[in-house]
């Protein structure tokens, strides 16, 4: 098939990529060329920018599209529009955050989500060309427009559009560092750093998928022709079972001390961002990283062995010790919670 990755020099791009091409595809990558992340030299590069001119894309066909960076509904549009109608399956890299709360656990597809409303796309709008290819940069709106693309990519394309609700994304070369940290972290455990805080309580659940895994049911996704809304994530573990393997992992000496929620509000340490994989402690994200996987799993996807992905990840994360992690708790924090 002829493919087309939006992104594909990113980290779950780059999976997509490696996956077709692996699987005997012909691949062509549009990406601004801004990532310092090698592109598989199999695959073409078309350099594009989905915000500006979208003229190298005139001419071809495409059996498959993926797209790993639509983060409004006129980018999902003007995307399409340049590519024609000719088109077999367009798989969107959508995200859990698009349910917007997560009150009760085990959420599916058939929840009703909302949709951006007039404030969010004024966000997307007034963001500067540079800023618009990342995530972080919508905020609170992040949600809210994955749900538009979403809608957006169905009016156009009806059943040839795939949604695929992604979780938390982790494995070696991941740009957002919440597994990474952990792992550095407790790999680097030693001396007087031995004792590391973690937020009790031990069996507080956590959904992790290796982009690999996500990347082979994107493919599989426009191989069988699966249209609709996908939860993409693993099955709820128990965040002390993650920590546990990445000592394991690591032969790492850490000795985990379980602190309690309120202790850790009380320090004015904030959850998932100074503690990555620690859900928001408000009733709305209580179950942020509880979602249902049944209708995917049902269609094909599955997950490798947690330690298969640390392995690789502990790995590349050593050979970048110099490289500041973009969270995590600093010293001072982990102090803190020591003394509580």
């Amino acid at each position: 098939m002829r493919c087309l990755v939006v992104g594909g020099t990113g980290f779950l791009g780059s999976a997509i990529t490696d996956d077709l091409i692996e699987n005997g595809h012909d691949v062509s990558i549009m990406s601004r060329g801004e990532t310092q992340r090698q592109a598989n030299s199999a695959a073409e590069i078309i350099t594009a920018d989905r915000f500006g001119d979208l003229g190298a894309l005139g001419g071809r066909a495409f059996d498959w599209i993926f797209d790993t960076c639509a983060y409004s509904p006129d980018a999902v549009k003007s995307l399409l529009n340049a590519v024609g109608d000719d088109i077999g399956r367009y798989v969107m890299i959508s995200s859990i955050s698009a349910y917007g709360t997560f009150e009760k656990p085990g959420l599916d597809e058939t929840q009703r989500v909302p949709n951006a409303t007039e404030e969010d796309l004024k966000v997307a709008a007034n963001l500067p060309p540079e800023s618009r290819a990342s995530a972080f940069a919508y905020g609170a709106s992040y949600g809210p427009l994955k749900r538009a693309c979403e809608i957006e990519a169905g009016k156009l394309l009806g059943d040839r559009a795939t949604a695929l609700r992604a979780g938390l994304l982790v494995g070696a070369c991941d740009y957002s560092d919440r597994l990474t940290w952990w792992v550095r972290r407790l790999d680097e455990a030693t001396g007087e750093r031995t004792k590391v805080p973690a937020p009790a309580p031990k069996d507080r659940p956590v959904q992790l998928i290796d982009a690999r895994d996500a990347a082979r049911f994107a493919v599989r996704a426009a191989s069988a022709g699966l249209s609709g809304i996908w939860n993409v994530t693993g099955q709820p573990q128990s965040l002390a079972g993650v920590l546990n393997a990445i000592c394991d992992v690591a032969g790492s000496q850490a000795e985990l001390i379980w602190v309690p929620e309120n202790a850790i509000q009380d320090a004015d340490i904030v959850p998932w961002m100074d503690i990555p994989m620690m859900a928001p402690i408000i009733p709305s994200f209580r179950h942020f990283l509880h979602v249902s996987t049944d209708k995917a799993r049902s269609s094909g996807l599955t997950c490798r062995p947690l330690e298969e992905t640390l392995g690789p990840l502990l790995a590349w994360d050593r050979s970048r010790r110099d490289i500041a992690l973009k969270g995590g708790m600093t010293h001072e924090q982990e102090a803190r919670l020591l003394t509580r």
